[in-house]
């Protein structure tokens, strides 16, 4: 486990539409191991991890976070934002942010909103400024982005803590890949896509699925349980207990043959999976497997605890078997394999 590198993805500052920062890091990778890189039309990254000619395989996770931009900028130095996706209502009160200028500086500042009920509007950066001049003067202008400034933190028992690990996590699990089978002969050829736009209703994962045209996507993905410290069966995004196999969300039902594959390789590889559904919201996935005229799509990932907020938790063996998992499955797929899926008299 590179934690070095997942701290470079958790803090790098990206909302949708403007995740240069995280491009950056991929195109990097990509450079040091001689990959092909090419892009869509929104900046999604497509890195070719090799050449074969057996099917195409997609291993898709978004590159945005959730966070804000900066809107008007008051007379008495008060700025003004809107939320980029959706951020938690709770994360809108007190909160230390980021904003990144359009020159690149950062500046500091303390979130704030009204409370309505359970609502929290009317969001307000405050760098210290007492007005609209001072705010000019530091190079703050509409457009901005705003981020949550969290550093990344190690903690006890093998977990981390940081911001946007929805998806930064998928991010590292992609550059985990190109590590390890960038020199591997396999039976698929298959691209690592970090998507744009994902937390503003799945842009890039439509946009890179046209681009690449695979016959098959993995969607990596995180999720948390509304009740951080409910251990009870209902809660199947318990951080340490493995990799999340997604059967069910709004907008995704993965192919009764594609869930099964995903567990019958992980049982070949004595890894846990803990299989989720989504009551509400969705992921790439939903927009991967509608591209054409339909694609075998399943979304994994690790879980963590806390969402769309600040920050959030995740055990780094689940990273680790998440990745594992990904080897395997894509050591395992071929011809006959996608035949198999796509095959529906049987």
């Amino acid at each position: 486990m590179d934690i070095a590198l997942l701290k470079a993805l958790s803090e790098a500052d990206a909302i949708a539409a403007s995740e240069q920062e995280v491009r950056q890091i991929l195109l990097r990778e990509a450079a040091a191991f001689g990959k092909e890189v090419q892009f869509d039309g929104l900046g999604s990254v497509l890195i070719r991890l090799n050449e074969s000619a057996g099917p195409k395989v997609m291993v898709c996770a978004h590159m945005d976070e959730v966070g804000f931009m900066v809107r008007s900028i008051s007379r008495e130095g008060a700025i003004d934002v809107i939320p980029i996706g959706n951020v938690r209502m709770t994360a809108r009160e007190l909160q230390l942010v980021r904003i990144t200028t359009r020159t690149g500086h950062k500046i500091q500042g303390l979130l704030d909103g009204e409370r309505h009920g359970s609502d929290v509007t009317k969001l307000r950066v405050d760098i210290g400024a007492c007005s609209a001049d001072e705010v000019a003067e530091a190079g703050v202008e509409p457009g901005d982005r705003v981020t949550f400034a969290t550093s990344f933190t190690e903690l006890p028992h093998n977990r981390v803590m940081g911001k946007a690990f929805d998806d930064r996590l998928g991010c590292y699990l992609l550059l985990s890949l190109l590590r390890e089978l960038h020199a591997t002969p396999l039976n698929a050829e298959v691209w690592l896509v970090a998507s744009s736009s994902e937390e503003v209703g799945l842009r890039g994962g439509q946009t890179a699925t046209r681009k690449v045209n695979p016959d098959l996507a993995l969607v990596l993905d995180t999720a948390c349980w509304a009740k951080n410290f409910d251990y009870g069966s209902d809660n199947h995004r318990q951080t340490g207990e493995g990799p999340m196999l997604v059967m069910y969300d709004k907008t995704l039902i993965a192919p009764p043959k594609l869930s099964a594959w995903v567990e019958e390789t992980a049982a070949r590889h004595a890894i846990a999976l803990q299989r989720d559904m989504f009551s509400n919201g969705g992921t790439d996935g939903g927009a991967v497997h509608l591209s054409g005229t339909g694609i075998p799509t399943v979304v994994l990932g690790p879980p963590t605890r806390h969402g769309h907020c600040a920050a959030s938790i995740a055990d780094v063996g689940d990273i680790d078997l998440t990745h594992q998992l990904l080897v395997a499955l894509l050591h395992d797929v071929n011809a006959k394999t996608v035949s198999h899926l796509t095959d529906f008299r049987c």
